[in-house]
């Protein structure tokens, strides 16, 4: 992709953020909604081993049915929810892929001797190069709006207000855990799969005395998420990283909360195990895991409509995987205590744990 003409990089949305306040949901006092919005079923008919899963397989293993069905819609379902509701995907696409300074923080970011995993390499969310393309990396904001949005379908509320709900939920619960069963206040946080550091400036903001490493396989995304942080309050606290969160390069005990934001859903489960396993390295004692992604047993989730479920797994190819993955048992496997998982909202669940002090 050229990176060409000078432009100047617009917000987000055509709106202004919405701070409605509401009540703090934390790990130790969960909603008391929990119970409707989970059922007793470990997964999705959908995904596994289940016939209805096998079928949806076959039916996503048909080339010509996926390249001009399936993609296409996934791809029009996510851009028409954002666009309807204000945020601007194609001109803040085009805006980012026309700025310069994208291009400059690819530069910096680059880090050449980075050996992808072969699972990284398979295309996602409708794209044929996965996350390495630019593509990708311009429309993965937008596209996090669009998610968000999902997340709170019948609420006439916001992208910016959507998004909040969906970090804060986070955030509280990551904030909540630490005080129960931390070290002390935070002093560096990775958060791992940054990707444009949507997460990485909401974790940032909770924890205003920390310092932040967003850390991200795709030095596309990478360069955009350097590039939204220019002039930003706290960006002096921020650093983006070229590399595998299976593979840091950080030192033992160094770290004190290790962060992955909408990541695991992407990975094989040896991936995960693996993702686990250098957390546990490099947190200090009483350091904090932290995960948040789709929760299986959400109510929501195990009744998309066929449509839904089926795009959904079509630009997931790790989906049955992540629907089968025991996270908190690879977490008490990884030397993790105080394993507990969050229904943070409708579709989505957080999971937490202690390295062993």
């Amino acid at each position: 992709m050229m990176m060409t003409a000078s432009a100047r990089v617009s917000r987000p949305v055509s709106r202004p953020a919405s701070r409605v306040a509401r009540p703090r949901v934390t790990a130790r006092a969960a909603p008391s909604s929990d119970s409707a919005l989970t059922t007793d079923k470990a997964k999705p008919d959908w995904a596994g081993d289940d016939f209805l899963s096998k079928v949806v397989d076959a039916a996503i293993g048909n080339e010509l049915l996926y390249e001009n069905v399936m993609k296409p819609m996934a791809r029009r379902t996510l851009i028409n929810t954002a666009e309807k509701n204000g945020v601007r995907w194609r001109d803040i696409a085009a805006e980012l892929e026309a700025d310069p300074a994208v291009k400059a923080a690819y530069d910096a970011v680059l880090n050449e001797d980075v050996a992808y995993p072969d699972y990284y390499l398979k295309p996602f969310h409708a794209y044929a190069e996965g996350n390495l393309c630019w593509l990708a990396a311009v429309e993965a904001e937008p596209a996090t709006y669009s998610m968000a949005l999902r997340v709170y379908p019948k609420e006439r509320i916001t992208a910016e207000e959507a998004q909040r709900r969906l970090r804060d939920s986070y955030t509280d619960a990551l904030r909540a855990h630490v005080e129960a069963h931390g070290a002390g206040e935070p002093e560096t946080i990775v958060d791992v799969g940054c990707s444009v550091g949507m997460s990485t400036r909401y974790i940032s903001e909770a924890f205003p005395n920390s310092q932040m490493i967003g850390l991200d396989l795709s030095p596309h995304m990478l360069a955009v998420a350097k590039r939204r942080d220019e002039g930003r309050p706290g960006a002096e606290r921020r650093r983006w990283v070229h590399g595998l969160g299976e593979a840091t390069g950080m030192a033992d005990a160094s770290v004190d909360v290790v962060s992955l934001a909408f990541v695991i859903h992407e990975c094989p489960e040896s991936a995960t195990r693996a993702l686990m396993t250098e957390a546990a390295r490099i947190l200090k004692p009483g350091g904090t895991f932290v995960m948040t992604d789709n929760n299986p047993k959400s109510a929501v989730i195990q009744n998309l409509p066929p449509a839904l479920f089926t795009l959904m797994k079509s630009t997931e190819p790790h989906s049955n995987e992540y629907y089968q993955v025991d996270v908190e048992g690879l977490l008490e496997e990884c030397g993790f205590e105080h394993v507990h998982s969050e229904q943070t909202d409708p579709r989505h669940r957080t999971v937490l744990g202690s390295k062993k002090k």
